[in-house]
This record gives C-alpha cells, structure tokens and sequence, in this order.
C-alpha cells in the first residue's frame, strides 16, 4: 500500500454511522414513526399508510447508500468483520470499551455480517426477484427490509430495490393496523396490561435475583 493509500483511508469519515445510528432509531417507521408521531395524530388508517409508505421507501434507499458506503468505502480500509461470538457483549460493556461511536460502529459490524450471511444469500439465489419481494413484506421481526437493503448495497444491485420496496408497501400496511390494534386494546385493557407487566417483570426480577444468591438452583416452590 503506497504513502497515498493509506493517507486516503485515513481521511474517510465516520460520520455515517452517526446518521445511519440516526435512521435507524430515530427514523424507523415500524417503531418511532408510525406509534409515536401518526398514531398521536388520529389520522385514518389510509391517512397513516399514506404518509408512512413513502418514508418508508425513503428509509430504504437512504439504508441503501449508507450500506454501500459501509460495504464499498469504509470496510475494505478496516481489520475483517468480528466474529459473532464477540458480538455478544453487553451494550453497557462496549459503551465502556468503546464510546458510543465505536460502538455503533461494532453493531453495524455485526449486523452486516448477519444480514450478508449464506443462508439469506442462498435464499435469494434461489428465490431471485420473489424473494427480495418477501424480504420487503416480512412483518413479524421488522428485519427482512434490513437484510434486502443490506444485500442490495452489498452486492450493488439497486434493481433489487425496487422489489424490496414494492413489498414494503405489505410491511408498512400490517405495521400501521398492528400499531392501530395495539393502541385500541390499550385504550380498552389498560390497567389490566400494565398489571401484567408489573406482574412478569417481578416475576423474572424475582427469579434473577434467586439465581445470583443461590446459583442455579431453583427457588423454593409455592405449597
């Protein structure tokens, strides 16, 4: 590597993980958007699919030139991905170790890494333009939309988009009725969801605490 080279790679910025930390907290749809700025406007349920699938697309191919900055120009100047085992660390311990830009920078590691993965690469080998389709309508772990960016970015592919965000159009539909419901049931069974809560998290609260006096036995059973 020439004097040049190296003086080039060190002049790229890590400002785009702060935005692309940004748009995916902040700017997420399925779960800032949509439940705290539509839903407090009382808007319809086309009212709310309206607005949210245009932002949502915009999400993707925003996703979409953040990833392949990551993949394309800030990678290849880096030490290879982490392994996933390192990756499990607390987030309190990597704050510790690493700052908040390191690590941002640690997860986006690991997320690319899992989204890149053989098995999602195989799936749309296999499943081509259908499959990036049903990444972009997946609604049950809000990740498939992730993934289908990811991949687009990383293998350059922005026709793949364009299947990606038609399925998004599914997504953002069953994320604007689910958040509908939830906030329905809420109005209705309040009390009786926080009591819940209340209820699991000194349940599990209880059973933590059990474990780091006692170890790994079991508490005492009600009789």
């Amino acid at each position: 590597m020439t004097i040049e080279e190296g003086e080039d790679k060190k002049k790229i910025s890590k400002w785009p993980f702060v935005w692309g930390f940004l748009l995916y907290t902040a700017g997420n749809i399925d779960y800032c958007i949509i439940p705290f700025i539509l839903e407090p406007m009382g808007l319809s349920f086309w009212g709310k699919f309206l607005i949210a699938t245009p932002l949502a697309n915009l999400e993707i191919i925003a996703g979409f030139y953040f990833w392949y900055w990551f993949a394309w120009k800030w990678l290849p100047t880096t030490e290879s991905v982490k392994e996933t085992v390192e990756l499990t660390k607390s987030i309190i311990t990597l704050l510790k170790e690493y700052g908040l830009l390191g690590t941002i920078i640690y997860k986006v590691r690991g997320t690319f890494k899992w989204a890149t993965s053989n098995k999602f690469s195989r799936f749309i080998k296999v499943w081509g333009r259908i499959g990036m389709f049903s990444l972009g309508a997946e609604s049950f772990i809000s990740g498939g939309r992730l993934v289908g960016t990811i991949l687009c970015a990383s293998t350059k592919s922005k026709n793949g988009l364009y299947y990606l965000m038609a399925g998004n159009t599914i997504h953002v539909a069953i994320s604007v009725w689910t958040w509908g419901l939830v906030f329905y049931l809420w109005d209705i069974y309040r009390v009786e969801l926080v009591s819940f809560c209340i209820i699991m998290t000194l349940f599990i609260a209880r059973r933590f605490i059990w474990k780091k006096l006692i170890g790994d036995k079991e508490p005492p059973k009600s009789p």
